[in-house]
């Protein structure tokens, strides 16, 4: 190898004499760096890269020992050798001292190259010590990192004098105090004593030289404070000639988890007991249940059975695993195929229904729940047998229900149209016993006057028997308003009326109603709510009302009449009932004989009536309840035989205040205020006509007439127009309202009024109630209305 030799020689020749043996001497390839001065000798050390350094003694301006010095500061590593002629023993054993490597005379130069040699072997001996040092330093100091980290305690034991050495995180483990100097035995005292045999059999058996050689054992320590701990010991054994030497270890606490091994444990314990538990289950509910169980393959071959199959079917175990099951299929059904498809396309399938083939040939209807995995499927099937018979007789119940309810239906419907024309029978019964008698008495009267008019009857008998026609007339006026206001037909005017005022004004007239022999009370609210309704309509039901009480009561009854406000807010228990809503209620109540519950249930019949022939018509309740059902209200009775009656009647409250009714016209007269104005009338009745024309020629108009709306247009289209038409509503062809629409479209300004007997005047709902002449009117009627129209 290449050897550097830094040669300190101020002599020259001497320079060249070393060279000289170091070559003859066989040092090997070196190369000599010759200086002879202090400063060159600075300027090489400086450089580096010497390997040996050989130094005279004396030198120019230094010698050799300070030259030592240098080298041991700046080159410490580097061998120094002495080569000089005047170095005595004394001189010599100094500079090993100091720091010399070895001292060669110049008188015996051959020593030179075998000393560099030796020098150099040395050297290298020393560095590789100091190298193997560090190395083993570096380790020992990674090995505690190593031991730290993994929290390791290390122990290190001398087999032939027993004694142990370990650190302090082992004498913490194996509960050893202080830092005595311990033994074998001194760790085996500080396992638990259950576990002491068998950790010294494990250390000693590894000293063994036949044994392993390695110390795997974990055990659980006894500690004089705290509880026991389990730790982990493993060492191996290094053996010198057959004989151990040394075992080393570690130990490592592991009660941690050694504790969660022993829950593991506990838990799989535990898993295992409930996955046996629950093994247990399966296989109970697979021999017990009542369902189908079957794991089958695609081709429904099965795989297994569980009882229920012999049990619903009869089929034996074996001779249905030795077949498909899709044979017992009812071929009408679907095929399993279907339910495969199903299963493969969401995984599961449900409720899938067929019938499944029992050993006498019957068929029991089976309802499928059924799973894929993999090759194979997992079903249950539930007999459905008796639901399906169950569901198919409600079915067949169901349409006879149907039948039946829809046969009640027609029934109900002959017999409400039944009930409805014996409804129209007893009105029409009625109404013509009514008029029969009026027209009698019509009819008596113009016989009786026309026999007088012959033979020259005093005046007076004849205006008798005039005045008696008149009443019959009257009288059938009132019955035609009372059945219009029955059938809810009658025209109103509902205002905002305070019934309170109402009654106070008919105070003299009911008094004079009732007679002598019936007290009157009156009960009004102070503070009571407009009512809207129809104000001369409540007086005409307020005085019936009265009427009825009276006639129910003996001589010394009373009669109270009483207002009140009430809020309803449930529904109708009966059809004359009010619904919910706000009402102002007019009660009349008397202490008269009260209604059997027969009598009750017939009060608001047309005709019915509990008085003798010729005492009542019939219509008096009837006439209420009508009234209040087109007003918007209702009628309520409450009765007590031989205690009395009570009969409401709720009416719709206003939204604005009660107004007082204005004075009416008292009628008109010939008195000239016509003026000559001319009049149209037309109607296709020829007698109504002529009685309306020649009344409206004694007040003093000019009057044409038209029998039909044609003919009324051909007299407005040729004369000069009239200041006033005068059209009947009903009449065949153009009725009264397709004529006024004509006539409006001609002569836009022309006033129109209507003359009419017809109940339902919907039509007519825009025209005022001034513009509307109802039959039969009296002459004061007319004449006002008139006048008005013409204003």
């Amino acid at each position: 190898m290449d050897v550097t030799i830094l040669l300190l020689e101020d002599s020259q020749i001497d320079a060249e004499l070393a060279r000289s043996y170091l070559a003859a001497g066989g040092a090997g390839d070196h190369r000599v760096i010759h200086v002879a001065d202090r400063a060159g000798y600075e300027a090489a050390l400086d450089a580096g890269g010497i390997d040996i350094i050989l130094a005279d003694y004396l030198l120019p301006g230094f010698d050799g020992l300070q030259a030592l010095a240098m080298a041991r500061r700046r080159a410490p590593d580097v061998p120094f050798l002495f080569v000089s002629g005047v170095v005595g023993e004394e001189f010599a054993t100094d500079a090993l001292k100091q720091g010399a490597t070895d001292y060669v005379m110049k008188r015996n130069l051959v020593r030179l190259p075998a000393a560099v040699e030796r020098a150099l072997a040395e050297a290298r001996d020393r560095s590789e010590r100091r190298r193997a040092e560090q190395a083993l330093r570096a380790s020992e100091v990674g090995l505690r990192l190593a031991v730290d980290a993994a929290r390791l305690g290390l122990w290190d034991l001398d087999p032939a004098t027993g004694r142990v050495a370990c650190d302090r995180r082992c004498r913490t483990l194996f509960g050893i105090l202080g830092d005595a100097e311990i033994d074998l035995e001194t760790l085996v005292a500080g396992c638990h004593p259950g576990d002491r045999d068998a950790f010294r059999t494990a250390v000693l058996a590894a000293t063994d030289p036949a044994g392993s050689g390695e110390v795997v054992e974990e055990h659980r320590t006894a500690r004089p404070v705290g509880a026991e701990r389990w730790v982990s010991t493993h060492g191996r054994a290094f053996f010198e000639g057959g004989r151990c030497t040394r075992v080393i270890g570690v130990v490592r606490d592991v009660t941690e988890r050694k504790r969660t091994e022993a829950g593991l444990r506990r838990l799989n314990e535990a898993l295992e007991e409930r996955v046996a538990e629950r093994t247990r289950e399966r296989d109970q509910a697979w021999r017990l249940s009542r369902d189908l169980m079957v794991v089958k393959r695609l081709d429904t071959t099965p795989v297994a059975l569980n009882p229920a199959w012999q049990e619903l079917l009869g089929w034996r175990e074996d001779e249905l695993m030795a077949g498909r099951l899709a044979d017992l299929v009812h071929p009408e059904d679907r095929s399993v195929a279907e339910a495969l498809a199903a299963i493969s396309d969401h995984g599961v399938v449900e409720r899938f229904e067929n019938r499944y083939r029992r050993r006498d040939g019957a068929y029991r209807w089976i309802a499928w729940t059924a799973a894929r995995d993999d090759d194979l499927v997992y079903a249950i099937g539930r007999d459905v047998t008796e639901e399906k018979q169950a569901t198919a007789e409600l079915a067949s119940a169901h349409r006879q229900l149907l039948a039946q309810i829809e046969e009640r239906e027609r029934i109900e419907a002959t017999l409400r149209q039944m009930q409805r024309l014996e409804a129209v029978g007893q009105l029409t019964s009625g109404v013509a016993h009514d008029f029969n008698n009026l027209l009698t008495i019509i009819l008596g009267n113009i016989g009786f006057i026309e026999r007088a008019a012959v033979r020259g009857a005093p005046a007076e008998q004849i205006q008798r028997r005039l005045g008696h026609m008149r009443q019959a007339a009257e009288r059938g006026a009132k019955l035609t308003s009372q059945l219009l206001s029955f059938s809810r037909r009658q025209r109103l005017e509902p205002k905002p009326t305070d019934l309170n005022e109402t009654v106070e004004s008919m105070r003299d007239l009911l008094q004079s109603t009732l007679g002598g022999s019936v007290q009157l009370r009156r009960e009004l609210a102070p503070d009571l709510w407009p009512a809207l309704v129809d104000p001369t309509q409540i007086e005409l039901i307020i005085l019936n009302l009265a009427i009825n009480a009276r006639d129910a009561m003996r001589v010394g009854g009373r009669l109270t009449i009483a207002t009140a406000n009430i809020v309803l807010d449930g529904p109708s228990r009966r059809p004359e009932e009010p619904g919910p809503g706000e009402y102002v209620v007019l009660s009349v109540a008397d202490t008269g004989t009260g209604m059997t519950p027969d009598v009750l249930a017939k009060a608001f019949e047309p005709f019915f009536t509990t008085k003798k022939v010729g005492e009542g018509s019939g219509l008096g309740l009837a006439q209420v309840y009508g009234f209040a059902k087109q007003s918007g209200g209702g009628v309520g009775i409450d009765t007590v035989p031989d205690e009395g009656t009570t009969v409401r009647v709720y009416l719709p409250r206003a939204a604005a205040a009660a107004v007082r009714p204005a004075d009416h016209d008292r009628g008109a007269t010939a008195d000239g205020s016509a003026g000559g104005r001319t009049i149209l009338v037309v109607d296709d009745d020829a007698d109504v006509r002529e009685v309306t024309a020649s009344r409206l020629r004694e007040l003093g108009y000019r009057v044409l007439e038209a029998g039909s709306g044609g003919s009324a247009l051909d007299i407005l289209a040729a004369a000069p127009p009239p200041d006033l038409l005068l059209l009947d509503y009903a009449m065949p062809g153009m009725n009264g309202a397709e004529v006024a629409r004509e006539v409006r479209q001609r002569r836009p300004g022309l006033p129109i009024m209507f003359v009419t007997g017809f109940a339902d005047l919907g039509a007519l709902a825009e025209i005022g109630e001034e513009r509307i002449v109802s039959k039969p009117y009296t002459d004061a009627e007319l004449a006002a209305k008139v006048r008005r129209a013409l204003a």
